[in-house]
């Protein structure tokens, strides 16, 4: 008796059982190795903050000791040119060439003192032409001229109603502030100038004010 072959039957899913999938495994790519830009070491991180610490206190300290030393400059040739400009326009009637001696030893300790009031206002204008990006050399000597020609205005007002005398009073204070601002633009070295020629014409404008 012959058999006919079965035709097999395939295995049906069983229920209630789940099949385990493998997951599928990519390539891991290795991750880029950045150099530290600080060091791990406690100790060496302290070292390098306590650097650049030290290197900005001593660019600030530099700046500062440049600007006071051009500031010092400026004071001078402001008061120099004030005195020049006085006497070429009150003469010797002035009662402040008047008093001779006397005004060497009163301007001791006047000139020191109104310096250093004059520096927070000067400090506070070039902090605002900074904010407003007007160029060094005419902050510079804007902030001269509007300085004299404050005090010039603030002595007119004070004084006794005499307006020739004190209208050239001002004047002169306001040509001592002109001064003193150029004066403190040359000692910093023209910062902003256009050109070298216009250095070079600069410092003969000073020369023969000074």
């Amino acid at each position: 008796m012959t058999f006919s072959k079965q035709p097999t039957l395939r295995s049906a899913p069983s229920f209630g059982r789940r099949e385990s999938v493998k997951p599928r495994q990519t390539s891991a790519r290795p991750t880029p190795q950045r150099r530290p830009t600080i060091s791990s070491r406690p100790e060496e991180r302290t070292r390098e903050a306590l650097a650049e610490a030290a290197n900005v206190v001593a660019t600030d300290v530099t700046t500062a000791a440049s600007r006071g030393k051009a500031y010092f400059k400026a004071c001078l040739a402001g008061t120099a040119a004030f005195v020049a400009a006085l006497f070429f326009l009150t003469g010797v009637e002035n009662k402040v060439f008047q008093s001779g001696p006397m005004l060497a030893f009163l301007a001791v300790p006047i000139l020191p003192t109104l310096a250093l009031i004059l520096y927070i206002p000067t400090v506070a204008l070039s902090d605002l032409a900074r904010l407003l990006r007007v160029p060094r050399g005419w902050a510079d000597i804007g902030i001269g001229l509007a300085l004299g020609a404050g005090l010039g205005i603030a002595f007119a007002m004070s004084s006794e109603p005499d307006g020739n005398k004190s209208a050239m009073m001002a004047l002169a204070m306001a040509t001592g502030g002109f001064v003193g601002g150029f004066a403190f633009w040359r000692a910093q070295g023209y910062p902003g100038s256009p050109s070298a020629g216009a250095t070079a014409a600069f410092d003969a404008v000073y020369e023969k004010m000074t």
